[in-house]
């Protein structure tokens, strides 16, 4: 985990503390165009943790990613994507994103900046991260973020089928740790 020194919690507009994702309610997605922009190949990883903490002399955060874990609805094109082509996942069984910088912005959300890496291939991403607080304590977070698919290592492409960028979604619930 990577640390981000603030003068305070406060900074963040976050009380000091610590959050974990659930799984369960949150959704991390990914879409690329495929069939030469025609069609939209769109998947969703099931199984993740995340980590948000906060504390007076700096905050921190991270995502680990079960990269076998996800599903395009299509298990012959699923397989592809878990191969040494995309993914890679025997090599590389875990996808995570770490923060190296955490940022107010003055609509009262963050920007998080940190390193994705996929594949053994690290990218620099700058995330607008919209926060919501609901009850018990917990947190919401969504961010939507373009990722070259070269600076991932995705340079498959036969027949130049595949377009664009990969587009991410992430909407993570996080509830506090239990102490």
């Amino acid at each position: 985990m990577s640390t981000q020194r603030l003068d305070a919690p406060s900074d963040l507009g976050l009380p000091a503390g610590a959050w974990n994702a659930e799984p369960s309610s949150g959704r991390l997605e990914f879409a690329v165009k495929t069939m030469w922009g025609l069609a939209t190949v769109r998947g969703r990883f099931e199984r993740f943790e995340g980590q948000l903490e906060v504390q007076p002399d700096g905050a921190r955060a991270d995502l680990t990613i079960e990269a076998a874990s996800f599903g395009t609805g299509h298990v012959k094109r699923d397989a592809h994507l878990r191969s040494g082509d995309f993914f890679d996942v025997s090599n590389h069984p875990t996808l995570s994103f770490t923060a190296a910088a955490i940022t107010p912005r003055s609509d009262g959300d963050l920007t998080i900046t940190g390193d994705l890496t996929v594949a053994g291939h690290d990218v620099r991403l700058q995330l607008p991260v919209s926060v919501t607080r609901g009850e018990q304590g917990r947190l919401h977070l969504s961010t939507t973020a373009s990722v070259p698919r070269k600076k991932v290592g995705m340079t498959w492409n036969r027949g130049g089928m595949i377009r664009g960028d990969i587009h991410l979604t992430a909407e993570l619930d996080l509830s506090p740790a239990a102490e």
